[in-house]
């Protein structure tokens, strides 16, 4: 096949960038919704919580008996406090917050490598503002430190 005068060949280093920078941008992605999927199994977890907390007794106690059970009660004269349930219920709370911040952490991060990798972001703003129409109208730079705006 011959290649014409006014035909520009694209060096082969840039060819790999390109791949290299789609193949992250995949990756990106596929993070983003991978954390996206575990976000919202967290948050299932925590309305389930909250409609039924009777669905939580039976996770709870397991937790509490895993690490002493009865040795953790508080006796009162007039009742028992069972304080291994209340931590068990403190450690099934907290780790289920920790999950939420990790799949947030998680659709941060693929984010982050979306756009790095997605580098034309002139693009995008011109694409968002055919998308959203001439309302979204870029924000003003103030002229000097004092913070004054022409008009």
């Amino acid at each position: 096949m011959l290649i014409a005068e006014d035909e520009e060949t694209m060096p082969v280093l840039e060819i790999c960038k390109r791949i290299v920078q789609i193949v992250a941008t995949c990756i990106g992605l596929a993070v983003i919704v991978i954390g996206l999927y575990y976000a919202v199994d967290v948050f299932r977890l925590i309305l389930s919580m909250l409609k039924s907390p009777a669905l939580l007794a039976g996770p709870i106690q397991e937790l509490a008996d895993s690490f002493g059970g009865r040795a953790f009660e508080i006796k009162l004269p007039d009742r028992t406090i069972p304080l291994a349930n209340l931590i068990a219920l403190v450690v099934y709370c907290c780790g289920a917050l920790a999950a939420a911040f990790l799949t947030m952490a998680l659709m941060q991060t693929g984010a982050k490598i979306v756009s790095l990798t997605a580098g034309d972001r002139i693009a995008v703003k011109q694409m968002l503002q055919d998308a959203f129409g001439r309302r979204m109208r870029p924000r003003e730079q103030p002229d000097d430190s004092r913070g004054v705006r022409r008009g």
